[in-house]
């Protein structure tokens, strides 16, 4: 069919606790204009490793006001979560659509934000426009810019060695870390619908690519292509067709991001479908988290107790997946404004939500601060969960490691 991957030189699996990483095949090799990226410390974020025990009645320390000479204790409200602390990384000073470069503490990255993190730290931002963007060093600058046809960029991520791979509706595009960039696969040739992304990488070098008709494929260090996941019809809301089969026979709803364990498992957030599915390597397919009744969040300021099983939550919709060095599986529930992990018991362990009791700023642990709009997630090398706020990147310090 004229598409060729070759993807053995240069492109080393990425570890499971670090952020997914992306790589893809060539399906033509034509060129695309590049703005040569700024020479910057591969520091991006700095934020200071805290106890990581799970704490589920901490809150603000009481605080004392006096009147009049008097002194007035106002006990805090209880709050839940981990007790990592929260930074600021980049983003949400401003709300401009392609971003805008700076420090990090006053640049913007754009309002359709998804980023990936490199060994290094760095990060690179697509944000649903023609520039990619760079936070390290404290600066967020234009990494490089995209060139039709394949039009504004809808994910990123990072190679083993450090290539910046976007995906746009009709192409990938691969970047090396000078910049300068070249088409690596075309959906015409690949055989694929438009609409590329979430896209992921497993050990052995293959990709793994969601796109416009709701299957999941992969793409061969060999270029050939087989579909793993999805039957091109959207699944009913809130289903779980297929569950215990054949993924080719499932119908997918709308994966929101990919994730691939060291173990060659194909991790789904699937937000239409309210679910996280894994596809072993066998190709069988489950629901993992989601599919229950319990709701996670009863209201904006209560959620489903510590140690539910997390095939009993109702998710509203899954937007975000990451897996740490401990094997933990991370869920952001965007609507319901929250981060929660589970492990082998299969049991919930609030991380980060939107409750009463915490702070609205970054500085707290994360069981004092609130959250909202959580999206796309990440763990670092460091062990740091990475989480969109909106359109801000936060970190809570260590809390994976």
């Amino acid at each position: 069919m004229g598409f060729v991957v070759d993807l053995r030189n240069g492109v080393r699996a990425a570890t499971a606790c670090a952020a997914i990483a992306l790589i893809a095949g060539c399906g033509g090799s034509s060129a695309t204009k590049t703005t040569p990226a700024t020479t910057t410390s591969p520091v991006t974020t700095s934020v200071a490793v805290t106890t990581t025990s799970p704490v589920v009645t901490s809150a603000p320390a009481a605080s004392s006001t006096s009147t009049s000479g008097a002194t007035t204790t106002v006990a805090p409200v209880a709050a839940r979560g981990v007790t990592g602390k929260v930074s600021n990384v980049a983003g949400g000073a401003k709300d401009d659509g392609s971003g805008v470069p700076g420090p990090v503490a006053t640049a913007s990255l754009g309002s359709k934000v998804r980023f990936a993190v490199a060994a290094n730290g760095d990060l690179y931002v697509s944000n649903g426009s023609l520039s990619v963007l760079k936070v390290s060093g404290g600066q967020v600058s234009v990494f490089a810019q995209l060139d039709p046809p394949g039009g504004p960029g809808l994910d990123v991520a990072v190679g083993a060695d450090g290539s910046v791979f976007v995906a746009t509706s009709s192409t990938v595009v691969k970047f090396t870390t000078a910049g300068k960039g070249a088409i690596v696969l075309g959906t015409a040739a690949a055989g694929l619908s438009t609409s590329l992304g979430p896209i992921a990488l497993d050990a052995a070098g293959n990709l793994y690519v969601a796109d416009g008709s709701r299957r999941i494929t992969r793409v061969g260090t060999d270029g050939k292509t087989k579909v793993i996941a999805g039957t091109g019809t959207q699944a009913p809301v809130d289903s779980a067709v297929g569950d215990g089969g054949p993924a080719t026979a499932s119908p997918l709803g709308t994966p929101s991001q990919l994730l691939i364990d060291a173990g060659g498992n194909l991790f789904i957030a699937d937000t239409s479908a309210h679910r996280v599915r894994r596809v072993t390597p066998d190709g069988t397919i489950t629901t993992i988290a989601g599919g229950g009744t319990t709701t996670l969040a009863a209201n904006a300021e209560q959620y489903a107790p510590e140690g539910t099983l997390v095939t009993k939550l109702k998710l509203t919709a899954v937007s975000g997946i990451a897996l740490d060095s401990k094997g933990r599986i991370y869920v952001a529930d965007g609507p319901e404004h929250a981060v929660f992990r589970f492990g082998t018991n299969a049991g919930m362990e609030l991380v980060i939500a939107d409750q009463k009791g915490g702070a609205s700023t970054a500085g707290f642990a994360a069981n004092q601060t609130r959250a909202a709009n959580v999206g796309q997630l990440a763990v670092d090398a460091s062990g740091n969960l990475l989480y969109l706020e909106s359109s801000a990147l936060r970190a809570i310090a260590g809390i994976a490691s």
